[in-house]
Formats: structure tokens, sequence, C-alpha cells
């Protein structure tokens, strides 16, 4: 571990209300020199699919240690599982939902174990970001382990789902709407096209007109559908899960 231990919250509850700031205080209670870094909290709401291959994508962006708490958890309270994983030396901690399916995939020495609450708290029926997995990685952070049992189950939820998804998972502030296909993975000459309309690949905005669509490889890797100086999102109809095809420009 660094001389500084790292919690990084991976959410999708926005930055208003108290939910972020409560998950920083359970993780404080636990290990108070812990740095907690939000890495993401606009992550697609209540939509563990997308989420997933977003948080895939930060994977490789994060400290070899690090401990990430992951909430996108619409079935919170059901009798959804709840797990750890390490992967690359990093611990993620979130909801058996499909979220943290992505994560490590080429690692073999990949690492799964159900999650169990710290003993004695007692758990509210709709925050176990709070509850469960904020604790846990506080315990990591701190050099323990949290509260784990041998994982039963043939396989986390998605693993089934495939490593490239055409569809936007993310939109941005801009109106830029990020892809879960991996830049790397296509040809240099690929295009995106959405509803008919082609978008070549470029470098950066400013390599076509202002108005103009394209596709590039974005700061995390994905292929990303932007404007020059608009919203992708307004001038295309774009959404989280808007299905996107590869073509040759």
């Amino acid at each position: 571990m660094t001389d500084i231990p790292q919690v990084f919250l991976f959410t999708d509850f926005g930055s208003q209300g108290p939910y972020l700031g409560l998950m920083e205080a359970a993780v404080g209670r636990i290990c108070p020199q812990a740095r907690v870094t939000n890495l993401m909290c606009d992550a697609p709401r209540n939509d563990p699919r997308h989420a997933a291959y977003l948080l895939a994508a930060l994977e490789k962006n994060l400290p070899a240690d690090a401990v990430v708490a992951a909430v996108v958890d619409p079935g919170v309270g059901s009798d959804r599982g709840m797990i750890a994983l390490q992967a690359g030396g990093r611990w993620f901690l979130g909801p058996d939902n499909g979220l943290l399916s992505r994560l490590g995939r080429d690692d073999e020495g990949r690492r799964l174990w159900a999650l169990r609450p710290q003993p004695g708290v007692q758990l509210s029926a709709s925050f176990h970001g709070r509850d469960v997995f904020a604790p846990a990685a506080a315990r990591l952070a701190c050099g323990d382990l949290p509260f784990l049992d041998a994982f039963q189950n043939k396989g986390m939820v998605g693993e089934e789902w495939p490593d490239t998804l055409a569809e936007v998972v993310y939109i941005d502030g801009f109106g830029n709407a990020m892809t879960g296909i991996p830049a790397d993975d296509v040809s240099l000459s690929a295009a995106l096209e959405v509803r008919g309309k082609q978008m070549p690949r470029k470098r950066t905005f400013a390599d076509v007109a202002p108005g103009e669509a394209l596709c590039y490889r974005n700061s995390l890797g994905l292929l990303e559908i932007a404007i020059n100086g608009g919203s992708a999102a307004d001038m295309l109809g774009l959404r989280i899960g808007t299905p996107v095809e590869l073509s040759l420009s």
C-alpha cells in the first residue's frame, strides 16, 4: 500500500444530497487516514450494465493498490448478492448485478468472494453503499480484510456480457457520448454510424469543421461521439443505450 491509503467511490448518486458525504464518513470512521476520492458520481442511474463498461475503462487509471466502492444498485435491499473482487492488486466492492463483471478480465489471478456486512451493523434497506461497501473499503484501506465468504455461484452476474458494447454508455456535460467500444480494438479507419449518419474517426474536435460530427479515442480509451462546438446528444438525439455501428470511413 502507499503511505496514504486511497479509497475511490464510483456511484450513480449525483452530487446532490447526503449520499457521497455519508459514504466518505463511513470510510473515515474506520480508516481516518484514508484519502477518499469521488471517481464518478453520475454513472448511468439505476443501470449497472452500462455503468460496468465505464468502470472497466476507468480501472487502468487507478493506482495499483486502489480500493473502489462501486454502487449502482437498483436491487438494493433485495436478495441480490454483494461481492468483493481483487484484480491486478486493486480491490472492488459492489453489488453482484454486473457492475463489476468487466473488471480484471485479462488477469488470471482475479479472485472473487461473497461480501458480508460487518457484524452488529444495522443495515438500511436502501443504502448499502454506506452500510456495507464503504466500511468494507475502509477495512481494506487500513490493511484489514472485510467480511468475506467463498463465492458459491457459478459466476458473477454479467459474466456473459460482451467485452465490446456498441452502445452509448455515458453522456457528459458537453453532450459528448462515450460508447462501450475500446478504441484500440478497432481500425483507425473505422467510423461510427448512428441512425444513418456516419461520423469519421479523427484525433480531436478541431479536426472537423465547427458543427460537424466525429468520433475519436477519448481520454479513457473509448470511442466517443462529439460535435465540434456543439452537443452530440442534442443534435443526434443520443441517450444512454443508443446503438451505434462500426463502419469504414
